[in-house]
């Protein structure tokens, strides 16, 4: 399942790149993937736990970046006018390049009226930072994705928990992002957040020896079915939100 990351911008360091004679310049810098940190809590919406993701250092090959079609655009939107770079198999007009603790972007912007206006709202700070669209394997335990308890408690009395996550395996877009804040509250983030918490679930049971029984798998086969109901509402509201921009524009 494709998932979106935010990083603010004080992480990414998305800025416009100055030129020696200090003439305004159309070329974006940022590290839209930082390796090693905790991210916002992916579980909000439990009443037991928090979990924090970390992306750990090797989880993104140089392999991989070489294979990748990714694309630069607003808010993860791939209309045509929201498009504003494009890396694909390590060419092209978006830069993205394999660092110790990071993914390092950089790209020219196009003379769009979108580019254009990105431009000026990161002058003025008023972007609040990047984004990234990717798969993780999460169903290898080992090598892929792997959960650990840690020995902290929130105040409230929550349990927390890391979701290292050691392979990407899809790299599709980095966004400069005008509305982190719906990304936090929408269908698709609360299905990603069940998910994490049933797979941490699974992972208690298996350490326990616990063996699942009929009424629980008819439990887990109806959730599924609902979680990918929830997914195609998700990707609709998603597309109706797109058609809705594009429509304000004009």
């Amino acid at each position: 399942m494709k998932q979106t990351r935010f990083i603010p911008t004080d992480t990414c360091g998305l800025h416009v790149r100055e030129t020696e004679d200090g003439q305004q310049s159309r070329t974006i810098e940022g590290k839209p993937i930082v390796f090693g940190v905790r991210s916002v809590n992916l579980t909000p919406w439990s009443s037991t736990r928090e979990v924090y993701e970390v992306l750990e250092p090797g989880c993104i090959t140089n392999d991989l970046l070489q294979r990748s079609d990714v694309i630069l655009n607003l808010n993860h939107s791939n209309m045509v006018p929201d498009v504003l770079g494009r890396c694909r198999d390590g060419k092209g007009t978006l830069s993205l390049e394999l660092r110790e603790n990071k993914i390092g972007c950089r790209c020219e912007l196009p003379r769009t009226n979108n580019a254009d206006d990105a431009l000026e709202l990161m002058r003025r700070g008023d972007i609040t930072g990047m984004s990234f669209a990717f798969t993780d394997d999460y169903q290898d335990s080992e090598n892929g994705v792997s959960y650990e308890r840690t020995d902290e408690k929130t105040e409230d009395g929550k349990e927390v928990w890391l979701r290292h996550v050691k392979r990407i395996t899809g790299l599709y877009d980095v966004a400069i992002v005008t509305h982190p804040a719906y990304e936090q509250t929408s269908v698709g983030t609360r299905e990603t957040s069940d998910e994490i918490e049933k797979a941490i679930d699974e992972q208690l049971k298996r350490m326990t020896g616990h063996q699942e029984t009929d009424d629980e798998r008819e439990a887990r086969e109806a959730k599924e079915r609902e979680d990918r109901e929830l997914e195609e509402q998700a990707r609709r509201a998603r597309q109706d939100k797109t058609l809705q921009l594009l429509a304000q524009r004009h």
